[in-house]
């Protein structure tokens, strides 16, 4: 989709986690404003729990505000997502926030840009038109008139003619939204519209597919095998030894983010020791959680406990990289 669309402006590289075949399964991209009005998050909720209901993904930004709202409300109600980070993509695969539906088979994160990037708005502005040209439609939740990525990046789409783009009515007064129709966009219909009506478009780069959620173990679904077209542009993360002897792609999730963990862990203690409560803030993870992991890593040897205050540093190499994209063939093993 990216390379239909985007052509020689596409990404090299994009780098992330999950489950690969969500990234070709297209869906409705909703982006909106990190200080949306509760109105507005309330509509959001709504259109990602439809969304996920009528079978398709959700693709947004994963920023505060309406991206979050938009993919949170589909991944509650068993649907998938995918979010086009522009910053902070280690720190956010391992989040309480999102950990849980990346283990699940639900959500694929990805970036463009490097995965410990810090936020940037330049940044910020240029992943905009990734979120779109991965969608097969695009909802617009509230944007103020030239100003902001959200106004941006719904120009762009308009300018380029990637995919139908949608826009909420009855938002607040100083909205850029009415701007935005006037422009060449059109209202969304109000109530529970159909989306496969709204990905109707001569720019749609192909059918959207419905994508079942986290497949049972032993099923397949033909639909979400990615095109040979999609073959390029591999991301890349973490890997670590085998488990209990458990070949090359049938280690279990919790693995995989164990390794991601240690990964990031490496970063954090490279300058030093680091309190438990400390590390598990920085990586917004659960204290307990954080705990368990560090107390696999001592008997491991990968990482030492210092007392008198109880801190921890770290004591081998950080692990070597590999994908940590789900490949359909292993994913449920």
């Amino acid at each position: 989709r990216l390379k239909r669309r985007l052509r020689g402006e596409s990404p090299a590289v994009l780098f992330g986690c999950g489950r690969k075949a969500l990234l070709n399964s297209g869906g409705l991209a909703v982006v909106g404003s990190r200080n949306a009005s509760e109105a507005d998050l309330a509509a959001t909720a709504c259109l990602g729990k439809e969304t996920a209901q009528q079978g398709f993904s959700v693709v947004s930004g994963g920023a505060r505000g309406v991206d979050q709202r938009a993919m949170l409300s589909a991944l509650e109600c068993e649907g998938t997502a995918v979010g086009v980070l522009a910053d902070s993509l280690l720190r956010s695969a391992v989040s309480s926030r999102y950990r849980k539906h990346v283990m699940s088979g639900n959500l694929a994160l990805v970036t463009p840009f490097n995965p410990e990037a810090g936020f940037s708005v330049g940044r910020a502005m240029a992943r905009n038109r990734h979120i779109y040209c991965m969608a097969d439609a695009a909802v617009v939740i509230n944007s103020t008139a030239d100003k902001g990525g959200t106004w941006n990046g719904a120009m762009e789409n308009l300018k380029n003619g990637w995919v139908p783009l949608l826009i909420r009515q009855g938002t607040a007064g100083s909205s850029g939204n009415s701007q935005l129709v006037e422009r060449g966009a059109k209202w969304l219909p109000e109530g529970k519209p159909a989306l496969s009506e709204l990905f109707a478009s001569p720019t749609a780069a192909s059918k959207p597919r419905r994508i079942t959620p986290h497949p049972a173990k032993g099923s397949s679904n033909e639909d979400e095998k990615p095109p040979p077209a999609q073959k390029t542009g591999v991301p890349s993360t973490i890997s670590g030894p085998e488990p209990n002897g458990a070949p090359s792609g049938q280690r279990p999730e919790s693995m995989r983010f164990y390794e991601l963990f240690l990964l990031r862990l490496a970063d954090l203690l490279a300058d030093g020791s680091m309190k438990p409560e400390e590390i598990a803030s920085r990586m917004e993870l659960k204290k307990v959680q954080t705990d368990f992991w560090l107390q696999q890593a001592v008997s491991e040897g990968k990482v030492a406990k210092l007392t008198r205050p109880a801190r921890y540093r770290f004591t081998s190499p950080e692990p070597e990289q590999e994908s940590l994209f789900r490949d359909d063939q292993d994913s449920h093993s």
